[in-house]
């Protein structure tokens, strides 16, 4: 599948909603829509979306009084027929809209101070992602674990693969994983002490 992504900056206000960094909101199918989305291709009227505010965490990284904020909102990728030239500010539109009404962040059009977005468009004409996928690898099991491309490439000398679309795959203790691997590929390949690669000072 792909994404929208939706960028936002707003004014905090005193008696928000309890909301945290990491939230989810489901829309009202849950099978339904997936089929929508990888079988029919289409854009459902419904949809469920990560909404993520970071600085709930850490206030510094928005001016004061202020949150930045995305939601992440899947949909089909570029196979199917949605033109989002054309429907991409509407269905912006509308899921902020969502946001506000639903009361997850009330009056939000009032205390907007940014907004942008991406579309699959972005993930496969920027990114050069397949079909404008928007992550990566599909965890199925003949591309898993072994299965992904490996650390070290098997096709270009010298070039080291890092992250959850190599081994040994998606989510950030896998991804950290995958960073101490490449580590020890290299470390391997050109004679470094094994113990830096570990975080311990080299023997003198």
């Amino acid at each position: 599948m792909s994404l929208m992504v939706i960028y936002f900056g707003y004014q905090k206000r005193d008696g928000d909603p309890d909301l945290r960094h990491h939230n989810i909101i489901l829309g009202p199918r849950y099978e339904e829509l997936l089929t929508d989305i990888f079988e029919r291709k289409i854009l459902a009227e419904d949809f469920s979306q990560y909404l993520h505010i970071p600085t709930m965490t850490d206030p510094s990284l928005a001016p004061p009084g202020h949150h930045a904020a995305y939601t992440l909102i899947p949909v089909p990728n570029t196979l199917g027929d949605v033109d989002w030239d054309v429907v991409g500010e509407a269905f912006a539109q509308k899921v902020l809209t969502f946001l506000d009404e639903r009361g997850y962040i009330p009056d939000l059009g009032e205390r907007l101070v940014y907004q942008s977005f991406v579309t699959p468009d972005y993930f496969e004409q920027v990114l050069g992602a397949y079909a404008g996928n928007g992550f990566g690898v599909e965890p199925r099991l003949t591309q898993t674990a072994f299965f992904r491309p490996h650390n070290r490439s098997e096709d270009i000398t010298n070039l080291y693969l890092v992250g959850q679309g190599t081994q040994p795959g998606g989510g950030t203790p896998s991804v950290m994983m995958s960073a101490k691997m490449t580590a020890r590929e290299i470390a391997r390949d050109y004679a470094i002490d094994p113990a830096i690669v570990a975080g311990v000072p080299a023997a003198r």
